[in-house]
Protein backbone atom coordinates (compact mmCIF):
# COMPACT_ATOMS: atom_id res chain seq x y z
CA UNK A 1 0.00 0.00 0.00
CA UNK A 2 1.21 3.25 -0.69
CA UNK A 3 1.73 5.89 1.98
CA UNK A 4 1.85 9.76 0.85
CA UNK A 5 1.61 12.05 4.49
CA UNK A 6 1.15 15.44 1.87
CA UNK A 7 -1.11 14.35 -0.33
CA UNK A 8 -3.09 10.88 -1.16
CA UNK A 9 -3.31 9.80 -4.65
CA UNK A 10 -0.92 12.28 -6.14
CA UNK A 11 1.48 9.30 -7.27
CA UNK A 12 1.58 6.53 -8.80
CA UNK A 13 2.53 3.40 -6.47
CA UNK A 14 6.13 2.79 -8.31
CA UNK A 15 7.22 6.69 -7.28
CA UNK A 16 7.60 5.44 -3.51
CA UNK A 17 6.90 2.17 -3.16
CA UNK A 18 4.64 0.75 -0.51
CA UNK A 19 6.72 1.75 2.30
CA UNK A 20 7.09 5.56 1.70
CA UNK A 21 5.62 8.58 3.29
CA UNK A 22 6.48 11.93 1.93
CA UNK A 23 6.93 15.07 3.54
CA UNK A 24 7.64 18.87 2.39
CA UNK A 25 8.53 20.44 5.18
CA UNK A 26 10.28 23.25 5.70
CA UNK A 27 13.20 25.89 4.50
CA UNK A 28 16.17 27.58 6.10
CA UNK A 29 18.90 30.50 4.67
CA UNK A 30 22.72 28.96 4.86
CA UNK A 31 23.94 32.55 5.98
CA UNK A 32 22.78 35.94 5.85
CA UNK A 33 24.95 39.18 5.46
CA UNK A 34 24.61 39.88 9.52
CA UNK A 35 26.53 36.84 9.97
CA UNK A 36 23.92 34.20 10.85
CA UNK A 37 25.46 30.78 10.15
CA UNK A 38 23.92 27.34 9.70
CA UNK A 39 26.42 24.55 11.63
CA UNK A 40 27.72 22.65 9.10
CA UNK A 41 27.28 18.69 9.17
CA UNK A 42 30.67 18.02 10.01
CA UNK A 43 31.02 20.18 13.27
CA UNK A 44 28.79 17.81 15.15
CA UNK A 45 25.99 20.57 15.97
CA UNK A 46 25.53 20.37 20.01
CA UNK A 47 27.15 17.48 19.59
CA UNK A 48 24.92 15.04 17.42
CA UNK A 49 25.28 14.24 13.45
CA UNK A 50 22.70 15.47 11.00
CA UNK A 51 22.05 12.00 10.51
CA UNK A 52 21.06 11.83 14.59
CA UNK A 53 18.92 15.29 14.75
CA UNK A 54 17.06 14.13 11.60
CA UNK A 55 16.09 10.93 13.66
CA UNK A 56 15.09 13.29 16.36
CA UNK A 57 13.17 15.33 14.55
CA UNK A 58 10.88 12.96 12.65
CA UNK A 59 10.30 11.33 16.30
CA UNK A 60 9.12 14.83 17.54
CA UNK A 61 6.80 15.12 14.17
CA UNK A 62 5.63 11.52 13.82
CA UNK A 63 4.40 12.22 17.67
CA UNK A 64 2.60 15.24 16.71
CA UNK A 65 -1.50 15.88 17.19
CA UNK A 66 -2.56 17.21 14.11
CA UNK A 67 -5.36 19.08 16.33
CA UNK A 68 -2.23 20.84 18.19
CA UNK A 69 0.44 21.59 15.82
CA UNK A 70 3.42 23.14 17.04
CA UNK A 71 5.26 25.19 14.95
CA UNK A 72 8.33 24.98 17.55
CA UNK A 73 8.92 21.44 19.40
CA UNK A 74 11.22 20.37 21.77
CA UNK A 75 14.02 17.71 21.03
CA UNK A 76 13.21 16.21 24.10
CA UNK A 77 17.04 16.02 25.47
CA UNK A 78 17.52 17.30 29.05
CA UNK A 79 20.28 18.80 29.88
CA UNK A 80 23.97 20.07 28.12
CA UNK A 81 23.55 22.74 24.89
CA UNK A 82 21.54 19.99 23.03
CA UNK A 83 18.49 21.21 24.96
CA UNK A 84 18.72 24.21 24.01
CA UNK A 85 18.03 23.34 20.08
CA UNK A 86 14.62 23.63 18.78
CA UNK A 87 12.60 22.16 15.77
CA UNK A 88 10.28 24.31 13.18
CA UNK A 89 7.22 22.21 12.00
CA UNK A 90 6.92 22.11 7.93
CA UNK A 91 3.89 21.43 6.25
CA UNK A 92 2.09 17.84 5.38
CA UNK A 93 0.68 19.00 2.15
CA UNK A 94 0.93 21.53 -0.89
CA UNK A 95 1.37 24.97 0.95
CA UNK A 96 1.52 28.93 0.46
CA UNK A 97 1.72 30.22 4.18
CA UNK A 98 2.96 33.04 6.00
CA UNK A 99 3.86 31.99 10.42
CA UNK A 100 4.68 34.08 13.21
CA UNK A 101 6.71 32.60 15.57
CA UNK A 102 8.62 34.36 18.95
CA UNK A 103 11.58 32.56 19.97
CA UNK A 104 14.68 33.06 22.87
CA UNK A 105 17.85 34.39 22.62
CA UNK A 106 20.39 31.48 22.37
CA UNK A 107 17.96 29.00 20.69
CA UNK A 108 19.70 27.26 17.47
CA UNK A 109 17.14 25.90 15.44
CA UNK A 110 16.77 22.72 13.56
CA UNK A 111 14.65 21.55 10.27
CA UNK A 112 13.92 20.30 7.21
CA UNK A 113 14.31 22.47 3.82
CA UNK A 114 12.54 18.88 3.01
CA UNK A 115 12.42 15.01 3.53
CA UNK A 116 10.75 11.57 3.56
CA UNK A 117 10.32 9.24 5.60
CA UNK A 118 9.86 5.21 5.46
CA UNK A 119 8.48 2.63 7.49
CA UNK A 120 6.27 -0.46 7.28
CA UNK A 121 3.05 0.81 8.28
CA UNK A 122 -0.21 -0.16 6.13
CA UNK A 123 -3.85 -0.50 7.14
CA UNK A 124 -5.39 -3.20 8.28
CA UNK A 125 -2.54 -3.88 11.09
CA UNK A 126 -1.81 -7.16 9.45
CA UNK A 127 -0.45 -5.86 6.48
CA UNK A 128 2.14 -3.92 7.98
CA UNK A 129 5.33 -4.39 5.51
CA UNK A 130 8.90 -6.57 6.74
CA UNK A 131 10.98 -4.39 4.96
CA UNK A 132 14.73 -3.99 6.95
CA UNK A 133 16.15 -0.42 7.36
CA UNK A 134 18.73 -1.06 4.64
CA UNK A 135 14.97 -1.61 1.78
CA UNK A 136 13.41 1.38 3.60
CA UNK A 137 16.06 3.58 2.83
CA UNK A 138 16.56 2.12 -0.91
CA UNK A 139 13.07 3.61 -1.27
CA UNK A 140 13.82 6.58 0.03
CA UNK A 141 16.87 6.80 -2.57
CA UNK A 142 14.26 6.61 -5.16
CA UNK A 143 11.85 8.82 -4.12
CA UNK A 144 14.49 11.33 -3.58
CA UNK A 145 15.53 11.21 -7.56
CA UNK A 146 12.14 13.55 -8.03
CA UNK A 147 13.06 16.77 -5.72
CA UNK A 148 13.48 19.19 -8.03
CA UNK A 149 14.06 22.32 -6.24
CA UNK A 150 15.05 23.23 -2.74
CA UNK A 151 15.63 27.24 -2.07
CA UNK A 152 15.35 29.08 0.87
CA UNK A 153 16.44 33.09 1.98
CA UNK A 154 17.30 34.77 5.23
CA UNK A 155 16.21 38.39 5.86
CA UNK A 156 16.29 38.41 1.74
CA UNK A 157 19.65 36.51 1.48
CA UNK A 158 19.81 33.79 -0.81
CA UNK A 159 20.71 30.11 0.62
CA UNK A 160 24.21 28.79 -0.53
CA UNK A 161 25.12 24.93 -1.47
CA UNK A 162 21.38 23.62 -1.71
CA UNK A 163 21.06 24.17 -5.80
CA UNK A 164 21.04 20.74 -6.17
CA UNK A 165 18.91 18.55 -3.78
CA UNK A 166 20.87 15.53 -4.91
CA UNK A 167 24.66 16.29 -3.86
CA UNK A 168 23.93 18.90 -1.05
CA UNK A 169 26.33 18.44 1.90
CA UNK A 170 22.90 19.02 3.98
CA UNK A 171 21.30 15.48 2.58
CA UNK A 172 21.57 12.78 4.89
CA UNK A 173 19.73 9.85 5.46
CA UNK A 174 19.17 9.02 9.58
CA UNK A 175 20.06 5.50 11.02
CA UNK A 176 16.83 3.37 12.15
CA UNK A 177 14.55 5.05 14.79
CA UNK A 178 11.14 4.21 16.58
CA UNK A 179 8.49 6.66 17.06
CA UNK A 180 5.61 6.73 19.17
CA UNK A 181 2.19 8.32 17.72
CA UNK A 182 -0.29 10.35 19.42
CA UNK A 183 -2.94 8.38 21.77
CA UNK A 184 -5.40 10.62 19.62
CA UNK A 185 -5.64 12.72 16.17
CA UNK A 186 -2.04 11.20 15.11
CA UNK A 187 -0.38 12.38 12.05
CA UNK A 188 -0.25 8.82 10.86
CA UNK A 189 -4.27 8.23 10.83
CA UNK A 190 -5.19 12.14 9.74
CA UNK A 191 -2.63 12.49 7.53
CA UNK A 192 -2.06 9.24 5.86
CA UNK A 193 -5.53 7.83 6.51
CA UNK A 194 -4.37 4.81 8.21
CA UNK A 195 -6.63 4.99 10.97
CA UNK A 196 -6.52 1.07 11.87
CA UNK A 197 -3.12 2.13 14.00
CA UNK A 198 -4.19 2.17 17.69
CA UNK A 199 -3.30 6.02 19.40
CA UNK A 200 0.03 5.92 20.94
CA UNK A 201 1.60 2.85 18.95
CA UNK A 202 5.14 2.64 18.49
CA UNK A 203 6.67 1.89 15.18
CA UNK A 204 9.95 0.36 14.10
CA UNK A 205 11.70 0.96 12.15
CA UNK A 206 11.79 3.78 10.23
CA UNK A 207 13.86 6.09 8.15
CA UNK A 208 14.63 9.17 6.39
CA UNK A 209 16.54 11.19 3.94
CA UNK A 210 16.35 14.95 3.56
CA UNK A 211 18.33 18.43 3.29
CA UNK A 212 18.56 19.44 6.87
CA UNK A 213 19.71 22.92 8.65
CA UNK A 214 21.22 23.79 12.27
CA UNK A 215 21.05 27.01 12.62
CA UNK A 216 23.13 29.02 15.30
CA UNK A 217 21.24 31.41 17.23
CA UNK A 218 19.40 34.46 15.80
CA UNK A 219 20.55 37.74 16.68
CA UNK A 220 17.52 39.71 18.41
CA UNK A 221 15.24 41.17 16.56
CA UNK A 222 12.83 40.31 13.91
CA UNK A 223 14.14 37.75 10.82
CA UNK A 224 12.11 36.80 7.84
CA UNK A 225 12.44 33.11 6.41
CA UNK A 226 10.98 31.96 3.18
CA UNK A 227 11.80 29.05 1.24
CA UNK A 228 10.07 27.38 -1.63
CA UNK A 229 10.49 23.17 -1.79
CA UNK A 230 9.33 21.16 -5.12
CA UNK A 231 8.82 17.95 -5.30
CA UNK A 232 8.21 16.47 -9.01
CA UNK A 233 8.19 18.38 -12.29
CA UNK A 234 8.48 22.87 -11.92
CA UNK A 235 5.79 22.99 -14.63
CA UNK A 236 3.38 20.65 -12.73
CA UNK A 237 4.75 19.53 -9.28
CA UNK A 238 3.25 16.76 -7.45
CA UNK A 239 3.78 18.72 -4.36
CA UNK A 240 5.31 22.10 -3.46
CA UNK A 241 5.12 24.54 -0.58
CA UNK A 242 6.03 27.95 -0.32
CA UNK A 243 6.54 29.16 3.19
CA UNK A 244 7.70 32.18 4.98
CA UNK A 245 8.29 32.40 8.49
CA UNK A 246 8.20 35.88 10.16
CA UNK A 247 10.40 35.08 13.67
CA UNK A 248 11.07 37.15 16.31
CA UNK A 249 14.27 36.55 18.96
CA UNK A 250 13.25 38.15 22.00
CA UNK A 251 15.72 39.38 24.16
Amino acid sequence: MQKLLTTKNTMSPSALGAAVAALVLLGMALRSSAGETVIAPSDLPYGLSYEEWSAKWWQWYMGLETNHIENIGNPDICSGPASHVRFLYGAPATTTVTRHVDIGPDTPLFFPILGFIADNTACPVSEFGTNTPTQLEAELTGAWSSVTVTTCTLDGVSVEGLDDPATTVYNVVSPPFSYTISEKDSIISLVEGEDCIPGGMTIYPAVAEGVYLMLAPLKPGKHTIAFVGVYGPVSAPNLKLDITYDITVVP
